[in-house]
C-alpha cells in the first residue's frame, strides 16, 4: 500500500504538512496522478526535504526544483536548475529545460509580486492542459509592506486581489474577460492558492458564446 501524502511529508519532514497543513488540501488535487509519467517543477529547494517527498510521492515523473542559490543532480529524476524566479530570462531558461510540466509549485521567495509574475508566466508557457499549479505560503500578503523575506521588501503588490480577476477569466461566456490563461478552477486554502488548467475537452466545451448574450450589459 502507497504511503499518504501526509506520511511521506512527514518522513521527509517538511513543513508542508509540520506547520501548513496543505495535507488537507493537495491531494484533492494530486492523488489521482501519482501512478501518471511527466515533468515536475517546484521553485525553491531550501534543505532539500520537499523533494525528497515529492521524489517518492511521485515515483514514475521526473523532479525538477529551481533554487536561486543551488544547482545540482540528485539522481536520474530528481535536478535542481539554478535561477531567480524574479528575473524573466531565468525562467524562460527553466521552461527550455522542462519543456512541458504536469504539476508547478511556487514555493520560492513568498514575494506577491514575484508569486503573480511567475504565475502569470508559467502557467501559460510551461503547465500542461490539466495540469495543477499551486502557489503557497500566500501569508505575506497580509505582512507589513515594509517587511524584507529572503532579501526582498515584501511591499504593497497585492496578489490576492490580482488572483481575483482571473475568476472572471473562468466565467470568459458570460464577463466577457478572455480566459487567455485557459483557467479552470480556482482553489483557495489556508496558506495556498491552488489553480487548475483546463483540459483540451473543457476549452472545446466552453470556447461558445453565451446563449443569454443579450441579457449581459
Amino acid at each position: 500500500m502507497k504511503k499518504s501524502f501526509y506520511e511521506l511529508s512527514q518522513n521527509a519532514n517538511t513543513d508542508k504538512v509540520t506547520h501548513h497543513g496543505y495535507h488537507f488540501f493537495y491531494p484533492l488535487f494530486l492523488e489521482k496522478l501519482r501512478n501518471d509519467s511527466f515533468n515536475m517543477l517546484e521553485i525553491g529547494y531550501g534543505s532539500g526535504e520537499s523533494m525528497k517527498m515529492w521524489c517518492d510521492y511521485f515515483p514514475s515523473s521526473t523532479i525538477f526544483c529551481m533554487d536561486i542559490n543551488i544547482e545540482k543532480n540528485i539522481n536520474e529524476r530528481c535536478n535542481v536548475i539554478r535561477g531567480d524566479q524574479s528575473n524573466l530570462e531565468d525562467l524562460k531558461d527553466t521552461v527550455q529545460q522542462i519543456k512541458t510540466a504536469k504539476v508547478i509549485i511556487d514555493d520560492g521567495s513568498h514575494n506577491p509580486q514575484h508569486q503573480y509574475d511567475t504565475f502569470m508566466y508559467l502557467f501559460e508557457s510551461l503547465l500542461e492542459d490539466g495540469g495543477v499549479y499551486i502557489i503557497e505560503d500566500i501569508e505575506t500578503n497580509y505582512w507589513n509592506p515594509n517587511c524584507v523575506l529572503y532579501g526582498y521588501q515584501v511591499g504593497n503588490f497585492d496578489l490576492m486581489k490580482n488572483m481575483n480577476k482571473c475568476q472572471e477569466m473562468i466565467n470568459q461566456e458570460f464577463s466577457k474577460v478572455k480566459n487567455s490563461l485557459k483557467i479552470s478552477t480556482i482553489t483557495y486554502g489556508q496558506n495556498c492558492i491552488i489553480i487548475t488548467k483546463q483540459t483540451v475537452e473543457e476549452q472545446e466545451y466552453f470556447d461558445r458564446k453565451y446563449r443569454f448574450g443579450f441579457l449581459t450589459v
